[in-house]
C-alpha cells in the first residue's frame, strides 16, 4: 500500500450501535409447531442444511481472527455480537426440525464424497497450523477476502431462508421470516466492508478473487455439508430464487478483476432467467 490508500476503514456501518442492541434467543412454539402441517421432506432436508451453515460462525471466526483480520478493532467488535446472533439463528432454525430437545440435531440424509470429506480434516487439523502463514504472506489483503466470503455467506442465507419461507405457513414461516430478518445487518455490514477493500487496492480484489475461487462460501466454515447441493436444489426450484442466489455473489464478484467468478456449488442450477 501506499499513501494514497486509506490506512484504515471506517463504512457508514454503526458498529457501537449494534454491539448496544443486544442479542437473545429466538422463540419458536414447538408445540403449536407440532398441531400444524408437517415440514416436506424436501424443506426438511434443506432447512437442516442452513442450520448447519448458521452454526459454522465459530469456524469463520476462527478462520478470520487468526490472520491480520483480527487486528482490526470494528471486526473484532461486530464479531463478537455476530457470533450470539448467529447462535440463536441456529437454535431456531434446530428447534422447528428438532424441537427444543438438549441433544437431538438435525441428521444429513447424503455422505460426502471421499475427496471432500479429506477437506474437512484439512480445516479441522492442517488450516489453523497454516492459517498465520497464510496471513503473513497476504497481509492486510486477507481481511477484504475474509470480508467478502462473509458478504456472500449472510446474502445466501437470508435469500435462501426467503425461498423456503414462501414454501410454509405457520409458525414454521414466522420463524423463517424473522431468522431471514436478522441477516439484515451482517449483510449490511460484510457488504460494506469488502467493498471499502476491494475498490481502494487492486492487491486486497485479487486476493479476494482468490480466496472465494478456493472455496465456496457455502462450505460453512471451509468444510463440505454432505446435504448443500440437495438443499439448494430444494431452495432454488423457482427462478427467482435462483436468481437470489446468484445475485448474493454478484454483489461483491462484479467488482473483483479477470471474469465472471461462479460457485461450483450453484453451477448445477440454471443461471437467473433460464
Amino acid at each position: 500500500m501506499d499513501d494514497s490508500i486509506t490506512p484504515v476503514v471506517v463504512t457508514d456501518f454503526d458498529v457501537a450501535a449494534y454491539t448496544r442492541r443486544g442479542t437473545s434467543r429466538l422463540p419458536v412454539d414447538s408445540a403449536l409447531h407440532a398441531q400444524q402441517t408437517p415440514l416436506p421432506q424436501d424443506v426438511r432436508l434443506a432447512l437442516g442444511a442452513l442450520q448447519r451453515l448458521e452454526s459454522s460462525a465459530l469456524a469463520e471466526s476462527r478462520s478470520m481472527l487468526a490472520t491480520a483480520t483480527g487486528h482490526e478493532a470494528r471486526i473484532t467488535a461486530f464479531l463478537a455480537t455476530w457470533l450470539v446472533d448467529r447462535f440463536w439463528q441456529s437454535r431456531a432454525l434446530r428447534d422447528l426440525l428438532t424441537g427444543d430437545h438438549p441433544v437431538d440435531r438435525p441428521e444429513q440424509h447424503h455422505r460426502l464424497h471421499p475427496l471432500r470429506a479429506l477437506r474437512r480434516i484439512h480445516v479441522d487439523r492442517v488450516q489453523p497450523l497454516l492459517s498465520p502463514l497464510w496471513g503473513a504472506v497476504t497481509g492486510e489483503g486477507i481481511t477484504a477476502a475474509h470480508m467478502g466470503r462473509m458478504a456472500i455467506q449472510e446474502a445466501s442465507l437470508r435469500g435462501a431462508l426467503v425461498a423456503l419461507s414462501r414454501r410454509l405457513d405457520g409458525e414454521a414461516r414466522r420463524v423463517l421470516d424473522e431468522v431471514a430478518a436478522r441477516h439484515d445487518a451482517a449483510v449490511e455490514f460484510f457488504t460494506a466492508e469488502a467493498i471499502a477493500r476491494i475498490t481502494r487496492s487492486r492487491g486486497e480484489a485479487a486476493t479476494t478473487r482468490l480466496v472465494l475461487a478456493l472455496t465456496s462460501p457455502l462450505d460453512g466454515g471451509g468444510s463440505a455439508d454432505a446435504d448443500i447441493r440437495a438443499a439448494l436444489a430444494t431452495i432454488g426450484a423457482d427462478v427467482r430464487d435462483r436468481a437470489a442466489l446468484h445475485r448474493a455473489r454478484y454483489e461483491i464478484t462484479r467488482l473483483l478483476p479477470g471474469p465472471d467468478l461462479p460457485d461450483p456449488l450453484l453451477s448445477a442450477l440454471s443461471r437467473p432467467g433460464a
